[in-house]
């Protein structure tokens, strides 16, 4: 019987030593990743706040923080359950809607782009160098179509900034990709970044759903049964009960937070979401939870080396990472290496990147990386 209480008791001690070594190891962990966050924002004063979230279930890590203001020159502190205009993270979801209707016939991703459009957006295109009949929806999913890009030219900014609260539709920022630009390659022979093109798979998606956008890719993807409870497709959804209040997004000084969100709404813009959503759709996406396997294969190897079908593929350090950032300073990467997915929002498009805050958070999770 004594022996029994010794082995009980060392058992207990070893328990609580192993405990306490995990705990005070989480500890380290949260107190190395405020560190970070608190640094990253004194360095980047243009941004009024910082938000992140860091998620590895194998290390019981599921942390999320802000710093700063949610209204710059305020008293109102940003909070971590604010939402804020992901931009172009909006296109992992526009591709992933996407190949849900190839996985039900809908259509095929070696298509024409011809069969797809409508007459007015047809002619545009044509009229201007465009081979419809060789460019394929693959293409325009991983950016190899040849499309211009209308965003890249400094008239869209300076029509912008003259009137933010303009409401442009899908068809003149099409308009605006012919008259500023053309082809910028034959089909399918370079990597060129096109926000009109994913304006066009948007369009595609409403015509072979009937319905809007947000509807759309919400039922395709199904957000409520992954528990997206905090993202929504701003001017098509009404904004979710219990979501986050949405933080101001700043341009250089001007605050873009009643700018029109038809600026970037269509296909390579558009969603609404906090950190937490945007971590937790970008794992299951990547763990296999959204789309059919073979459709996850073809998101993630096809396309180019470092951009697949509405992913980029990039380097944090050693450790190949998959997700997206977008314009207003957003982003998202997955480091299945690490069980580690990272996102965050900077509230300034001028401030540091955040793929640079991407790599201070990984290397805070695991310092012994290189």
């Amino acid at each position: 019987m004594v022996k029994l209480k010794i082995l009980v008791w060392a058992l207990a001690i070893f328990c609580l030593a192993v405990f306490s070594s995990a705990a005070l190891a989480d500890e380290n962990v949260t107190t190395r990743l405020q560190t970070v966050l608190n640094d990253f924002h004194t360095a980047n004063p243009s941004a009024p706040g910082v938000v992140v979230h860091v998620e590895s279930p194998s290390r019981d890590l599921d942390w999320t923080a802000a710093v700063g203001l949610a209204v710059r020159d305020s008293a109102d502190p940003l909070t971590a359950d604010c939402t804020f205009r992901i931009a172009s993270n909006t296109k992992t979801y526009v591709a992933a809607a996407i190949l849900r209707l190839a996985e039900t016939g809908k259509l095929s991703l070696d298509d024409p782009l011809a069969g797809y459009l409508p007459a007015d957006q047809q002619k545009l295109l044509a009229d201007d160098g465009y081979d419809l009949d060789a460019m394929t929806i693959r293409q325009v999913l991983a950016h190899t179509s040849g499309l211009f890009e209308h965003p890249a030219d400094p008239r869209y900014e300076k029509a912008i900034l003259a009137d933010p609260h303009h409401r442009w539709t899908r068809l003149e920022q099409i308009t605006k990709c012919v008259e500023w630009g053309d082809p910028v390659g034959a089909p399918g022979k370079l990597f060129s970044y096109s926000d009109t093109g994913y304006v066009i798979l948007g369009g595609i998606i409403e015509k072979l759903t009937g319905e809007n956008l947000g509807a759309a890719v919400r039922g395709l993807l199904d957000f409520d049964g992954l528990g997206l409870k905090s993202t929504w497709w701003e001017f098509f959804e009404e904004q979710p009960a219990g979501a986050g209040p949405r933080a101001h997004q700043y341009y250089r000084d001007l605050d873009t937070y009643d700018w029109d969100p038809s600026l970037d709404l269509y296909g390579g813009g558009g969603l609404v979401c906090d950190v937490r959503d945007l971590a937790l759709f970008t794992r299951l996406l990547l763990d296999g939870r959204v789309l059919e396997p073979s459709s996850l294969e073809e998101m993630t190897s096809a396309g180019t080396l470092n951009y697949g079908l509405g992913l980029v593929n990039i380097n944090l350090g050693d450790f190949l990472a998959q997700g997206h950032a977008g314009f207003w300073n957003t982003f998202v990467f997955h480091v299945a290496e690490l069980d580690l997915t990272v996102s965050g929002c900077i509230l300034n498009h001028h401030a540091e990147k955040g793929r640079e805050l991407a790599w201070l958070l990984v290397k805070a999770v695991a310092p012994e990386s290189p």
